[in-house]
């Protein structure tokens, strides 16, 4: 009661009539209570806190004995141990060399200094520093000099920072001017009694504006009294997504999220109506956009592994149980219900299974494959594991069993089977190249910083940045430091194998042509493949030339029982 009567106090209610309220979490005032505070009538204090004043001084000891006396009257309790108690203490068992512990005007100055009050109250190693230092210029000088007062408040004359850094300068300058208050305790003491007060109240003006910026938010106590009233509030999107509630700025709408326009500390409550503003007034907003993609299915999945519609994220790709078949996260605000969000998840799964079933038709066919047949379900097996594309030498022992009807099985969903590589050829079209390769990133949360090389480039010089692995993924072999496209290598193959049976192939155009290359690098590419070049009749002119190596021997090793790939044959990855 006797709080609630200072607070009343406080508040000028002995001048002027006003009301009683609560706030927070604080239980209601009963009519008996407001009348003993309108009445004054408050218990009887039946206790007061007391600590000796008749202090001795002609010891160490003896002073701190009087600071602990208690008192001789039963209405007084000695209060506990203070912070100017507490200092004291600390110096004199430091056993300072500077303090002579029968010194008797040396131990008055101590506990003077003792008494400088901690108004900062997060660094007590700080505070011990400040008393220290002014006993030492007290006891060695007789004042803190002007040279050292100077440097202090030079430190803390600084208006930039928020509510906390300011609040601590000025709690370091309420020292200083406490210091500069006491008589005979500094030099010039007129002057720095002044300077202390004008920077305090310079900084105590800055608090102001810091603390009106992050308080007091005129928004939210419009929106929250009009949400008390059932008032019907006009919303509108501006084109750059600022959404406008009763013409105050709330926030911005970025696709279906709303970034509300928070001030720097504001308060719960502040908080708590801006949302409930914005639930009831922009949440039908959202919901009509989701109409809108439903209709429309303008949206598109971009390297991020993010599905955009008019350039704002509104979904996000996590791995699932296989590549093909990823995770929607949504990019949603909470004020959108569950039930919404469920709906509109679901649309984006199915919007994303249809993109897959199109966009990479082969390669489900391919993992739908319906065949009895061991080889033919392990090969499918690991060409869509390799996202289309593996080499010819990795699955050569199931190549030798499948007889050209069964090749026939494979060509017709999509397989080509080229001279180094059994690939996919329609999974090398732009759309789908950018389509498996964002699947296979979000699936094994790698590559994330490589791409795909630039569409319409069928050959390219190796750069630092290119890596093997993900290059093949992309359909480009590597040869040395040239990477070509395997559909273009089988195409060349091809147009060399039309013009091998005189066995001295011409270089003609056409070749530089569908490689997009030069002469020179076309030379050192066939090369790396064990041609051999030369020219006659002022023409160039190359040759095939078999490496000797024992295919015997490799052949029966690939076809081992351990070999890594049988174990494929029993597997039905249906």
């Amino acid at each position: 009661m006797s709080e609630i009567g200072q607070i009343a106090g406080r508040a000028g209610r002995y001048l002027n009539d006003g009301y009683f309220g609560i706030t927070g979490d604080c239980g209601e005032i009963s009519a008996e209570e407001i009348d003993l505070i309108e009445s004054h009538k408050f218990e009887d204090i039946k206790t007061l806190c007391w600590r000796n004043s008749n202090l001795k001084f002609n010891s160490s000891s003896n002073l701190l004995k009087s600071l602990e006396e208690n008192p001789n009257q039963d209405w007084l309790k000695r209060i506990n141990e203070c912070e100017d108690e507490k200092v004291l203490k600390y110096f004199l068992k430091e056993n300072n060399s500077k303090i002579q512990h029968e010194n008797e005007n040396q131990l008055k100055l101590l506990w003077e200094c003792c008494q400088i009050p901690d108004f900062v109250k997060k660094n007590y190693g700080h505070h011990l520093e400040v008393v220290s230092k002014v006993f030492e210029f007290l006891n060695e000088r007789g004042k803190v000099t002007n040279q050292y007062m100077k440097k202090q408040l030079q430190q803390l004359d600084k208006l930039e920072g928020n509510v906390d850094s300011i609040s601590n300068r000025i709690a370091n300058v309420r020292t200083w001017s406490y210091v500069s208050n006491k008589v005979n305790w500094v030099e010039n003491q007129d002057y720095w009694v002044e300077r202390t007060k004008n920077l305090e109240d310079k900084l105590s003006d800055r608090l102001h504006e810091e603390l009106t910026k992050s308080f007091i938010d005129k928004r939210a106590s419009v929106l929250a009294k009009g949400l008390k009233q059932d008032v019907t509030f006009k919303t509108e999107i501006l084109e750059n997504g600022n959404v406008l509630i009763n013409k105050e700025f709330i926030g911005q709408l970025n696709g279906l999220k709303l970034e509300l326009d928070l001030k720097v500390g504001a308060l719960d409550t502040d908080i708590k109506s801006l949302k409930k503003a914005a639930k009831q007034n922009v949440e039908p907003k959202i919901l009509k956009r989701i109409v809108q993609i439903k209709e429309t299915s303008l949206i598109e999945l971009k390297d991020d592994f993010k599905i955009y519609w008019q350039n704002f994220p509104i979904a996000k790709l996590s791995p699932g149980k296989d590549y093909l078949n990823p995770e929607i996260k949504l990019i949603i605000d909470d004020m959108v219900d569950n039930i919404e969000k469920i709906d509109f998840n679901n649309f984006l799964q199915d919007w994303i299974s249809k993109k897959i079933n199109t966009d990479l038709k082969s390669l489900t066919d391919l993992k739908n494959i319906s065949t009895s047949n061991t080889s033919i379900r392990a090969l499918a097996y690991q060409l869509y594991e390799n996202n289309g594309v593996v080499k010819r030498e990795q699955v050569n022992y199931f190549l030798k069993k499948l007889d050209q009807e069964e090749r026939k099985i494979l060509r017709n969903l999509g397989v080509k089977f080229g001279r180094y590589h059994i690939f996919l050829f329609k999974l090398f079209k732009p759309n789908a190249v950018s389509l498996r390769i964002a699947l296979w990133k979000n699936f094994h949360q790698k590559y994330f910083d490589l791409k795909p090389p630039t569409f319409g480039l069928n050959f390219l010089k190796e750069k630092k940045d290119f890596s093997k692995d993900f290059m093949l993924l992309c359909g480009f072999e590597k040869f040395d430091n040239f990477f070509v496209r395997i559909d273009i290598l089988e195409r060349l193959f091809i147009k060399i194998m039309d013009l091998s049976k005189e066995k001295e192939i011409k270089l003609i155009p056409e070749m530089l042509n569908l490689l997009g290359c030069g002469k020179e690098d076309f030379l050192k590419l066939i090369k790396k493949m064990n041609y051999s070049s030369f020219s006659k009749n002022e023409e160039t002119y190359f040759k095939y030339i078999p490496l000797k190596t024992n295919k015997k021997q490799y052949v029966s090793k690939v076809a081992k029982k351990e070999n890594q790939f049988s174990i494929l044959k029993n597997i039905n990855f249906k």
